[in-house]
């Protein structure tokens, strides 16, 4: 028999939980990590950010792990760890699809959107191979002496003010006492299960499902482009250096690229429009998807799945949000607590986020009658960010028909993520002294009641809009400006300039 009591114990080794893990052991709390799985293993939620990088970077300074910074740079990432597997992402890249139709791109770039996240290579942000990158947080949380029990299956019961888990699959019997509980399994959600926690997902307007892979060999968008006349001379960055979206009637495709010639690849499939019919194999539903777009078939000629090991793979509706995220003794990681969608990369920024306000909790109130109070912030933000992230998610399901629409509506993420990103970087410049940053901000804007009004009111007029079986150019020019009026107090980056032609270069905020 193995007995552990420790402060916290953590269910969920991806990066989120062993980053928790590392900082707890800095404030002086015990912790220890338990995954179902082992290390390396298969995972997407693969594209980093400004913001996820920042959060990264102000994470190592503030608690000391000066082996963590690296990673908040492809730069940095590549001097350091070059064995850890990245993919440069110098930004957001959508290009507009119809059925049957082979992509032709035109002079003033309707039917594409590139927005700028970095200035250069090596200051971009990263896509980050997680099963490289999980194992690395994993590694880095073993190294400062926390027990790592991989391949462990555990229930999880009440013991006086604390819990008790046991673990099932192990040969020698294993039990941990624990004060406190994090979960970090995601979809998993051992807290959820074992408390009978109510889900809340009917209330999301988002609705979604992927089927996906790793390939190689898949031939460079910007490759396709020029073969179709295209000089993207005008393009800010390479195209294919980014967070590829591939705009369709179903939804959209992203492609994200690895520096080992893997590229992360999948369908995100508007799950009303095309709900999942488990009578067609996984390679029908994609073979059928991706004949429907001719220049997406000249693309995927010649490749060939690398990962998972069972070959494609899809998955139900990936929408979740918990009824609560926090209790007296435990408290749920961002990704556990909810997901929207991948549509606009927030997934790894949020869980950095949250784990930015969940660490300084357990510090402060340790032990004290205002822990709970303070873990019921932390569930409130949380569920704030949600509710924002959906709508600016499903806003652009419901506009992604018509392509001028969709980017108008999408320039209202991309007003809060550079704004948010802006202040995060001014904080962290090293002369400043006036502007500390407050990691009880919530992400994307979403404390600040005027910018949630805008998204909602604008989702309201987009969804009548697609609602209608014409929409007129008076009608998009309407809520082109009503969203540039919008944007006014954060727009930094020149969003919503028509002579930009869809094509941003300067929304970065630069990193310290």
């Amino acid at each position: 028999m193995t007995r552990l009591e420790v402060d916290v114990a953590i269910v969920g080794s991806g990066f989120g939980g062993s980053l928790t893990a590392l900082l707890l052991e800095r404030v002086g709390l015990s912790s220890v990590l338990i995954d179902r799985s082992s290390h390396p293993r298969f995972a997407i939620g693969e594209s980093s950010t400004p913001n996820a990088d920042l959060a990264l970077l102000a994470i190592a300074r503030t608690y000391d792990l000066p082996r963590l910074a690296p990673l908040a740079k492809y730069g940095t990432w590549q001097q350091t760890y070059p064995h850890v597997v990245g993919g440069l992402k110098r930004g957001f890249s959508y290009f507009h699809h119809r059925p049957g139709l082979s992509f032709l791109p035109v002079h003033n770039h309707a039917n594409e959107l590139l927005v700028t996240a970095s200035p250069d290579d090596a200051r971009s942000d990263t896509h980050w191979l997680r099963s490289d990158v999980d194992s690395f947080f994993a590694a880095e949380a073993a190294r400062a002496g926390v027990p790592l029990f991989e391949n462990t299956t555990v229930t999880l019961a009440p013991r006086g003010d604390g819990w008790r888990l046991a673990a099932t699959n192990r040969p020698e019997p294993l039990e941990i006492d624990a004060a406190f509980v994090i979960d970090g399994t995601g979809e998993f959600g051992l807290i959820p299960r074992t408390l009978g926690i109510a889900s809340r997902v009917d209330t999301l307007a988002t609705n979604s499902r992927t089927v996906f892979a790793h390939f190689c060999d898949l031939q460079p968008w910007d490759d396709v482009m020029r073969a179709a006349g295209a000089t993207n001379a005008d393009h800010p960055f390479c195209c294919d250096h980014a967070a590829v979206h591939q705009v369709i009637d179903e939804g959209w495709m992203y492609q994200l690229r690895f520096n080992n010639g893997v590229t992360s690849a999948g369908f995100v499939l508007d799950a009303q429009q095309c709900p999942l019919d488990d009578s067609l194999s996984i390679q029908q539903e994609w073979d059928g998807l991706l004949t429907r777009y001719p220049s997406l078939v000249q693309q995927f000629q010649g490749t060939t799945i690398v990962a998972p090991a069972g070959g494609l793979a899809r998955t139900r509706r990936l929408q979740r949000r918990m009824s609560r995220a926090a209790g007296p003794n435990w408290a749920l990681l961002p990704h556990t607590s909810g997901f929207i969608d991948p549509l606009h990369s927030t997934g790894i920024a949020q869980t950095l986020r949250g784990i930015e306000r969940l660490v300084p909790i357990l510090r402060e109130h340790w032990q004290k009658p205002t822990l709970t109070a303070a873990l019921a912030r932390y569930a409130a933000t949380l569920d704030r960010e949600i509710e924002l992230i959906d709508k600016l998610v499903s806003g652009c399901y419901l506009a992604r028909k018509n392509f001028r629409l969709f980017t108008a509506f999408c320039m209202l993420y991309f007003a809060a993520t550079t704004i948010s990103e802006h202040r995060r970087a001014i904080s962290l410049a090293a002369d400043n002294t006036t502007s500390p940053f407050d990691v009880d901000t919530a992400f994307l804007l979403a404390d600040e009641p005027d910018f949630r009004r805008l998204v909602s009111e604008t989702w309201q007029r987009v969804r009548q809009l697609a609602a209608q079986p014409t929409v007129s150019a008076a009608e998009i020019a309407a809520v082109e400006d009503a969203i540039a009026a919008g944007i006014q107090p954060y727009n930094i980056a020149g969003l919503c300039d028509p002579a930009a032609a869809n094509m941003y270069r300067y929304t970065v905020a630069q990193k310290p």
